[in-house]
């Protein structure tokens, strides 16, 4: 499925009337006559120009058919000298508080636009509970107004500075409280952030003609429209793999250390820094808003050190899926990718994959079981904001820093980059790519992800994951030690980019120093270090100085980026040892001549040996042809 951004759009019209008995109303684009004058508030559908919205019955529909409004009027400074502007009520059901108001309820019927003076466009407000409740709105989504309850009609005044208006609605449950201008409290579980809607908070301080009330520009005297954006995030996680001549199998997920959960071969289980384990999780949040209007989600609980994103859906084929576009996904509905997440903008962390797995032959049926494989997607990466889709996607190939013996074992094989994080956002499409090696390396390019179900092509076409075109501009590069960003060297040093042949894998370039590879060092695909800090247009990242490469691929190229991990060196001690390559600094500079030392003699503490040997990590990143 590809997620879009919703935006639901119930426009609050203030129209205008001859007088009390006047049944001209406004209608969502025009004014029937000119004898209207400033009156009602009236809610209607409307269609200002933003894109992927979705209006009238089919917001209707996300909304479930009801929203809850609060709003208010600032009325000028009092006659007398140092008297504040006064904060007064208009949606609402008691007096201004500063903490907590009880808003109006709105609800939406089909066939009822112009019925009533407050009802243009099936919304209505107006009601009474009388002595005993009463319900309103359509059947089967109806409003209880209580006994006691009335909500009366409400009229523009012209007197007023401004009118500030905010909106919700909880569809699927969960607890609303102390509402207010600045936002409110909300309680619930993922699935109940998924019926939550917040609609962007909305300052009017500018007034229209009354004689031409019926235009949507957000002023006082016209239709003023709400924006609803959904309180969700939503994560998918998947994996696939590409080792020629094996499949993988049986992956079991491991805590990092010091443990936080125990080993489990039945659900998606990473480390980190989250809101809530695992969807089921009820947690509180303070919604407020941002300087654009939009809700923002804070919250005071302790982040949780895991996350459980649910089983592999196999389809039962034991083996993982084999393309980026095809690849095994996790999650507790076999029905969809994706799954609800508790929005994590507060506790942001490193997210760490922790995973053994077996190598499986089909023809020969040798199976090579590889431990404590891992990958780090870095904490830039890690904001679940609400109303955006994430995709985590790992690719096993043959590099890797998993072992394939004892603990002690040389981590090799090398079968492991893990394809990960890709960031489909629902206001914003991005993705992200990072290998589980040491160290890890993260690709992102604006618009790869790709969701394309087309069972009308011949063959049909079902494609959900990532690819790398020409057409979508820069891929910026991260690599990652160990939890930090590491600078890159914008002389090449440390980081180079070469072209290499199609079928070239991670491992061909790890074991083969050889391996044919071309340096780009010119032309439209050559690499650069960043040198400020860099956000991509129509992207939520923002790319750090010295820590990011990038460059623009060109059509159907491979390329492999190679990143060099510098060795480090500690003082030596003792005396020689025969076959030991010593240094005169601490960064390796020069190599001490050991020609006339004596094994066992010579006294060598006043130079340097290798502590960690420079290491190569390389990630190949195939572009699409004709893009």
């Amino acid at each position: 499925m590809v997620m879009k951004k919703n935006l639901l759009i119930a426009a609050i019209a203030i129209t205008a009337l001859a007088g009390c008995t006047s049944d001209e109303y406004v209608g969502e684009n025009t004014s029937p006559t000119t004898s209207n004058v400033a009156g009602a508030i009236q809610f209607v559908s409307n269609t200002p120009n933003i894109t992927r919205e979705r209006t009238g019955a089919t917001a209707a529909g996300d909304l479930d058919y009801k929203f809850f409004v609060y709003a208010i009027k600032t009325m000028p400074d009092g006659p007398d000298e140092g008297d504040a502007p006064d904060l007064v009520n208009v949606f609402a059901q008691e007096a201004y508080s500063a903490s907590s108001n009880t808003p109006y309820k709105v609800w939406y019927t089909t066939s009822t636009a112009n019925s009533t003076i407050s009802n243009t466009a099936n919304w209505e407000y107006v009601g009474s509970g009388g002595t005993s409740g009463a319900s309103y709105g359509e059947t089967g989504h109806q409003v209880t107004l209580d006994a006691g309850v009335s909500q009366t009609v409400k009229y523009w005044d012209y007197a007023a500075t401004n009118y500030i208006f905010t909106a919700y609605n909880n569809k699927s449950g969960g607890t609303v409280s102390n509402v207010n201008t600045s936002g409110f409290t909300f309680k619930g579980n993922a699935s109940q952030f998924a019926g939550l809607y917040v609609a962007d908070k909305l300052t009017i301080e500018n007034k229209a003609n009354p004689t031409s009330h019926g235009t949507a520009d957000n002023k006082i005297g016209n239709a003023v429209k709400l924006s609803f954006r959904s309180g969700v995030a939503k994560v998918r996680l998947g994996i696939y793999e590409t080792i020629p001549g094996y499949n993988v199998k049986n992956v079991n997920f491991k805590p990092t250390s010091p443990a936080t959960f125990a080993e489990t071969t039945t659900n998606a289980q990473l480390s980190g820094s989250f809101n809530g384990g695992s969807p089921s999780t009820s947690q509180s949040f303070t919604v407020s808003y941002g300087t654009d209007g939009r809700a923002q989600f804070a919250t005071s609980t302790a982040a949780t050190n895991n996350y459980v994103f649910g089983p592999f859906d196999t389809d039962g084929d034991p083996y993982l899926g084999v393309t980026s576009t095809a690849p095994t996904w996790a999650n507790t509905d076999a029905s969809s990718e994706y799954i609800n997440v508790l929005p994590n903008t507060d506790h942001t962390g490193a997210m760490i994959l922790n995973v053994d797995f077996d190598l499986y032959n089909t023809t020969t049926h040798e199976t090579i079981h590889v431990e404590d494989a891992k990958a780090v997607v870095p904490a830039m990466y890690m904001t679940w904001n609400p109303n955006y889709a994430y995709t985590y996607l790992f690719k096993i190939c043959d590099n890797t820093n998993g072992y394939t013996g004892p603990a002690a074992s040389p981590r090799g094989l090398y079968p492991i980059t893990f394809d990960a994080i890709t960031i489909a956002a629902a206001d914003a499409s991005e993705g992200f790519i990072t290998t589980v090696s040491t160290p890890s390396i993260t690709t992102y390019q604006v618009g790869s992800v790709v969701d394309i179900e087309d069972n009308t092509a011949e063959p049909a076409i079902s494609e959900h994951g990532i690819t790398y075109a020409h057409a979508n501009g820069p891929i910026y590069i991260t690599v990652n030690t160990d939890g930090t960003l590491a600078t890159l060297n914008a002389s090449g040093t440390n980081v180079k980019l070469y072209t290499v042949a199609a079928e070239t894998t991670e491992a061909d370039l790890m074991l083969a120093s050889g391996y044919a590879k071309t340096e780009v060092t010119s032309g439209d695909d050559a690499m650069t270090v960043i040198t400020s800090a860099e956000t991509p247009t129509n992207s939520s990242i923002s790319f750090t100085a010295n820590q990011t490469a990038k460059f623009t691929p060109t059509n159907g190229n491979t390329y492999a980026f190679e990143y060099t991990k510098a060795a480090t060196y500690v003082a030596a001690t003792g005396t020689f040892v025969a076959g030991t390559t010593y240094y005169t600094t601490n960064t390796g500079a020069a190599v001490v001549d050991t020609s006339e030392f004596v094994a066992g003699t010579t006294d060598v503490s006043s130079y340097f040996v290798v502590d960690t040997p420079a290491v190569k990590a390389y990630k190949v990143i195939k572009v699409v042809s004709g893009s």
